[in-house]
């Protein structure tokens, strides 16, 4: 099979062998791929400093049906993450990203929006961007794209359109919900702030969200992550170790 040439985040890597790196890339045109680089390990290695964690890089590599790993034949840097290492909350909030990538994209699968969101958000971080505001934001939008994030204006139950300030969400279905509908038990209230937070979010580009979510607004989105992927990220607990926020995984 002829190589495949594509522009690709790395989203996390690990030894193999003695010398080499499995590598797990986020590609434009085919989603999750995981390719083995060979003699990738060590300072002098060639592929060494292309294959630092959130670097956005040129590869080139070879994949067979018949195996789970590809071969990684050549990559170049485009954007270096090397920065972010100097600020522990940055580099948090952007394994936070790679974790809720890995999460939501599919091997083999195109993924051109989450590749962007990825993109954005390290951008954002490189800049100076908050970290928490950058996580959480990804954290929306990948729910977003993954078709879970329920209809902000309207109720889940009876289709009528919410009244104007804050919002009933019931955990068990993923739904907001009118008055009429709102459960007797168990119900997540989001205040007017944290309403406003969402469609801000929803609707401005990253670099003009001012602050990261009220507490209500993160836990909701923390439930609808969690509702759809039945586990916590690991790397949640990193970042709220280095911002000194509250919980959140």
């Amino acid at each position: 099979m002829p190589a495949r040439a594509d522009e690709a985040f790395v989203l996390t890597r690990h030894a193999y062998r003695e010398r080499d790196l499995v590598v797990v890339l986020l590609t434009r045109a085919s989603g999750i791929v995981r390719v083995l680089a060979r003699r990738a390990r060590g300072i002098r290695a060639p592929l060494a400093a292309a294959l630092e964690p959130l670097s956005l890089v040129r590869v080139s590599y070879f994949e067979k049906p018949t195996r789970e790993l590809g071969n990684l034949d050549e990559a170049t840097a485009v954007r270096s993450a090397y920065p972010l290492a100097s600020s522990p909350p940055g580099w948090a909030a952007g394994q936070v990203v790679a974790e809720l990538a890995l999460t939501f994209c599919q091997p083999g699968q195109r993924a051109e929006a989450a590749f962007r969101l990825v993109d954005h958000c390290v951008e954002r971080l490189l800049a100076g961007g908050d970290p928490l505001t950058v996580a959480h934001y990804a954290e929306l939008w990948f729910v977003k794209l993954g078709g879970v994030f329920p209809e902000l204006d309207r109720c889940g139950v009876c289709g009528e359109a919410l009244p104007p300030g804050g919002r009933s969400f019931d955990p068990s279905d993923g739904t907001f919900t009118c008055a009429a509908h709102r459960p007797a038990r168990g119900s997540l209230r989001i205040g007017d702030a944290g309403v406003e937070w969402l469609r801000s979010a929803i609707r401005l580009p990253l670099e003009r969200l001012t602050a990261a979510p009220p507490e209500d607004a993160a836990t909701l989105l923390q439930s609808v992550r969690r509702r759809f992927t039945e586990r916590d990220l690991l790397s949640w607990r990193y970042l709220t170790q280095t911002t000194g926020s509250g919980e959140h995984g």
